[in-house]
């Protein structure tokens, strides 16, 4: 509703309308400030539980009807004696978010820490706010918590800890053959595991018909856990198993692998359909063998790798990264894939018959009716018919380089 004498929003210019949403930011940190004095006020009078409420916070949520979290962070906000957080709440120059986060780290200071560093942090913290945002204070005020943790710790129990870092992993299997999975890391690898699945954990942009990634959090980091792991397992430092690297010994009828059928055994014993060991020979170690006829190994011939490293190179300069339409993963998350399957179909091992695909986007072709091709040096998808009756081909712009702009 505009007050009398008010311009209506649609009424501004685009310099007037952002300037009017910076004032108003403005204003309601103010009033925040505000809030908070009262809110501090009440807390040292005790005046939720003279109102039958069982502490400030439980007031808050059956008077203004505010969430727990929200409750919370008001009352430790108004009840911390951070002089120079107020003042610039007050001066409209950082918001709630900024100061929950900057005092949620000053409570964290242990007693060893000097209140004129603790003072010092606050200052620090306070300038960062007034140009980042929430998060990164966050990371700010987590390196500074870190540093405490470092500076207050016996020597000799902080050496012993960086030496025997707690790192955990337990997992079990279910009945359905799934993993299962719990435990922790210290905070280096904690932070270097972050760093690396964030950014792969990323929604994939709309498709062609504007639909969003479907795959919730957990599932995109869990798919971002196997592309980590996929990409592990071919390093060249990959520690051997019995002499060699990892490589697993594939038993099925030549006759099913022709024709798509039936099921493989793997030589732990873990039974996959021919479909999922399609997938897995795109790029795997391949030990071809001729059986006799009671099982008896006549001939073993020597392993192969489908590409070579100077063809990943050059697929990674002709595809840029994974081929799927909109998928922006590079090469190093990705895998070569035969248009023309050569195990069952006489596939070549050349770069023309060779597609980068990521281990997630990998699965959309053996498992979800993609088909690919290759037109003058660009790879295009081709999507089922339930999603595209027509099968319009489809090529990835995702890792196009910007246009130069005309001049």
């Amino acid at each position: 509703m505009t007050e009398p004498g008010q311009t209506a929003a649609w009424q501004l210019s685009d310099g007037e309308l952002a300037a009017a949403i910076c004032a108003s930011e403005k204003t309601m940190r103010a009033a925040y400030a505000q809030h908070l004095d009262l809110v501090a006020e009440a807390d040292r009078r005790g005046l939720g539980p003279s109102n039958g409420a069982r502490d400030t916070a439980a007031f808050l949520v059956g008077t203004q009807r505010i969430s727990w979290e929200d409750a919370r962070a008001r009352v430790a906000i108004a009840a911390a004696e951070l002089l120079v957080v107020r003042a610039a709440l007050a001066a409209g120059e950082i918001g709630a978010e900024h100061a929950a986060e900057i005092v949620k780290t000053l409570a964290k200071a242990p007693p060893t820490v000097h209140p004129e560093q603790v003072a010092a942090h606050e200052e620090t913290l306070v300038e960062l706010a007034r140009q980042a945002t929430p998060a990164t204070v966050r990371k700010a005020g987590q390196r500074i918590v870190d540093y405490w943790d470092l500076d207050s710790a016996n020597p000799e129990d902080r050496e012993d800890d960086l030496a025997r870092p707690r790192r955990e992993f337990r997992y079990t299997w279910t009945r359905d053959g799934r993993m299962k999975f719990s435990g922790e890391f210290d905070p280096e690898t904690g932070h270097l595991a972050e760093d690396l699945f964030v950014p792969l954990a990323k929604p994939d942009p709309a498709d062609e018909h504007g639909n969003p990634d479907p795959r919730t959090t957990a599932e995109r980091q869990g798919d971002a856990v196997a592309a980590i792991f996929d990409l592990a397992t071919r390093a060249d430092d990959l520690p051997v198993r019995a002499g060699e690297r990892a490589v697993a010994t594939v038993t099925i009828p030549y006759a099913d692998l022709l024709r798509e059928a039936g099921l493989v055994t793997l030589d732990g014993g873990e039974t996959l359909t021919v479909s999922q060991l399609r997938r897995l020979l795109c790029d795997a170690k391949i030990y071809p063998a001729v059986l006799g006829g009671e099982g008896r190994v006549l001939d073993l011939g020597r392993s192969a790798r489908t590409a070579s490293p100077a063809q990943r190179r050059a697929l990674a300069i002709r595809d840029r990264g994974c081929t799927r339409p909109g998928c922006p993963r590079g090469p190093k998350w990705t895998t070569p894939h035969h248009l023309v399957f050569w195990a069952a179909q006489g596939g070549e091992t050349n770069v023309n018959d060779l597609a980068l695909v990521c281990e997630q986007c990998h699965r959309l072709i053996h498992h979800g009716g993609w088909d690919l091709e290759l037109h003058h040096g660009v790879v295009y998808w081709i999507p089922p018919a339930w999603l595209d009756p027509q099968r319009q081909p489809l090529r990835n712009t995702a890792h196009d380089p910007p246009q130069r702009q005309a001049a």
